[in-house]
């Protein structure tokens, strides 16, 4: 009887005051207020430059002209944005630039991903080796590509002579046909390893009593990847795509510095556009319309992709 009782109370729950550390929990839990100087920071360098430009896209403002904006023109400047057909080139070549970079990337850093899942010999150093391109400025990037595809004694045209493909007179870099795809190379180099080490880490969270169940039913390699470890990796897809797209938009170094929007227009984007317009022209006033018109262009396209993943993912 005596032991019962002493277990029982042995089991009991003692009841122990809140220290200083257990009050000042819910306090810790919270964000607390010592992150509000970095949110006016994020808020100060994000708003300020879109109101800025938002507001010299509403007046006449020519640097060529007079150094102080001259006056309020309404939507003129969205006006001669949207009715110059450089500009309207310039979007349309940008959107399929970095829709086909992208899509170019996902899918080989999906494959690369299934690679190195393996755990083949030098799986490790692939790895290493991987972070290399990422770590690359881009215009160092672009430069090295540059030398690559010279035409005299570049890389790139001496083995695709070796192997009876010929290249343009002007050079990969210099003929209209070719210069776009010579850059979106580029480009694909440096980040695909970046898709390819995030889906990696998701694929490697996928666990591993789905895929043994899935094979045991009998699917086969193909089968697993696309029922299975796809969709179950779809939202970290749906992040580095829409990251990488973004991105791609935005790109301006590796075009400034292989071929600086030629030969003529033909790889003249969104960014060395707006640069020309703003910094070559002067023209802050059509150069921040232009900068706005993008933005809204690509917020409509981002988000339209993400309803359309939402649904499917629902």
């Amino acid at each position: 009887m005596t032991e019962g009782v002493l277990t029982r109370r042995a089991v009991e729950p003692v009841e122990v005051p809140p220290g200083p550390r257990a009050r000042r929990r819910p306090w810790r839990a919270g964000p607390g207020p010592w992150l509000l100087p970095s949110v006016l920071v994020l808020l100060a360098v994000s708003l300020f430059p879109q109101v800025y430009a938002l507001v010299n896209s509403l007046r006449f403002y020519n640097l060529g002209v007079d150094l102080d904006p001259r006056g309020f023109v309404g939507l003129d400047n969205y006006g001669a944005a949207l009715t110059d057909a450089t500009f309207l080139g310039s979007i349309a070549r940008t959107l399929l630039f970095a829709g086909c970079v992208t899509v170019v990337e996902v899918v080989l850093g999906v494959l690369l991903a299934l690679l190195l899942r393996l755990d083949l010999p030098g799986t490790g150093v692939a790895r290493s080796v991987l972070v290399m391109p990422v770590a690359i400025a881009p215009a160092v990037a672009g430069l090295a590509f540059r030398s690559m595809y010279d035409p005299a004694t570049g890389l790139v045209p001496n083995v695709l002579s070796a192997i009876g493909i010929g290249t343009p007179e002007g050079g990969l870099l210099g003929d209209p046909g070719t210069a776009m795809l010579a850059v979106a190379v580029t480009d694909v180099w440096q980040w695909t390893p970046f898709v390819t080490l995030i889906v990696l880490a998701a694929m490697q969270g996928v666990p591993g009593e789905v895929v043994e169940a899935a094979r045991l039913d009998g699917a086969g390699t193909v089968r697993v990847l696309w029922s299975m470890v796809l969709p179950l990796i779809g939202s970290t897809l749906a992040t580095v795509a829409i990251l990488r797209f973004i991105q791609s938009v935005n790109v301006f170094d590796i075009f400034y510095v292989q071929t600086r929007g030629g030969p003529g227009t033909s790889t003249t984007t969104l960014g060395l556009d707006i640069y020309f317009t703003g910094l070559s022209d002067y023209n802050i006033g059509l150069a921040s319309a232009m900068t706005w018109v993008a933005s809204v262009v690509v917020a409509v396209l981002v988000n339209v992709y993400l309803v359309v993943t939402n649904r499917r993912n629902a």
